[in-house]
């Protein structure tokens, strides 16, 4: 079994450099490391992955970025943890998942941390507000971006 865990998240991180392009190793490592994600590292994956910033951009610059986006994320620092909902909503607005009916109705971190889960992209606790590691981070991008690609 836990080959089987090595080996998909092999996979996973795998999808995941490849669709960021340029994105460092370090960066990568960096984030595998820590504990808990930051706003930081989030946008730089969601706009890293969507193509909105350049990969080698920093985390920093792809948190100034956000403001651009228009989308409803409260403001505060790019080292301040992101929840599990946020991040949910980022991967959404930035790939543009269109989502259920109560995410059309009411698209926010709430209802994108729930659609993610019914995906089965979100595994285990899904609760909205939660923070989670960069590991984690890595993984729900990777199978948001092997879930996309199917649809296509």
């Amino acid at each position: 079994m836990r080959k089987y865990w090595v080996l998909q998240l092999t996979v996973l991180l795998l999808l995941t450099a490849a669709s960021l392009g340029a994105q460092s190793n370090e960066a990568l490592d960096a984030l595998l490391e820590q504990r808990t994600a930051t706003l930081a590292d989030a946008a730089y994956l969601v706009l890293a992955a969507s193509g909105r910033i350049d990969g080698d951009s920093t985390a920093e610059q792809a948190a100034s970025a956000l403001d651009g986006q228009g989308w409803e994320i409260p403001e505060r620092s790019a080292d301040d943890p992101v929840t599990l909902g946020e991040y949910a909503y980022l991967l959404m607005q930035a790939l543009e998942i269109k989502g259920g009916l109560m995410y059309r109705l009411l698209p926010g971190p709430r209802y994108a941390g729930r659609e993610l889960a019914f995906l089965e992209i979100i595994k285990g606790d899904a609760s909205p507000y939660r923070t989670f590691s960069g590991e984690e981070a890595i993984g729900i991008l990777g199978r948001l971006l092997a879930w996309k690609e199917e649809q296509s």
